[in-house]
């Protein structure tokens, strides 16, 4: 049965999952490589590039936007995480934010950054890459594809949360930094 996603469920994303097992060895590969594949993208940029605007009227403005918002999702999970495996229960999304208003907390977690550079976010990023690859590599596959395996993650598979925020985010990442500077895609 298809099911949406609880990462963007109520955020105009329609991304179903139908069939997906997840395991340590394919989250911790697909994670990898869809974040070398955006480093290089962005290393292939000219520098006047990293601080360009983009255009048209999306929420991320430019690189360091994208950047921000992928490091501050791997922030939020990283809390859920430590929460969660420590008996409580996350606010998921953030609290006083619902799945309906993700794009409020999005354009919050934007303006929290606005004043730290590219340069200072991406060894952020890389870190917390590192991260989210550590936590996956702690589990089981069958705790991170078993939607019952954590009551915190209220019947989302972990691997589902690894990805979303990992893999899934940074092909979206990719896309988002393409269209805003109106480069080929990078799919």
């Amino acid at each position: 049965m298809d099911r949406p996603s609880p990462l963007t469920r109520g955020c105009g994303i329609r991304r179903y999952v139908v069939d997906v097992t997840y395991t340590r060895a394919g989250l911790l590969a697909r994670n990898d490589e869809e974040f070398a594949a955006l480093l290089a993208l962005i290393d292939e940029l000219p520098p006047e590039r990293l601080t360009e605007e983009f255009s048209g009227g999306a929420r991320d403005r430019n690189v360091r936007d994208v950047a921000a918002h992928l490091y501050a999702w791997h922030l939020l999970l990283e809390r859920w995480y430590s929460e969660g495996m420590s008996g409580g229960s996350p606010w998921i999304p953030a609290e006083g934010y619902s799945w309906r208003r993700l794009g409020e907390l999005n354009e919050e977690l934007r303006l929290q950054w606005q004043d730290t550079s590219l340069a200072e976010l991406m060894p952020l990023l890389r870190a917390s890459h590192q991260s989210l690859q550590a936590m996956v590599a702690l589990h089981e596959d069958g705790e991170l594809d078993d939607p019952a395996a954590f009551a915190w993650t209220r019947g989302s598979a972990l691997g589902e949360f690894a990805l979303e925020c990992g893999g899934n985010h940074y092909v979206w990442a990719r896309e988002t930094i393409a269209a805003g500077l109106g480069l080929e895609a990078h799919t």
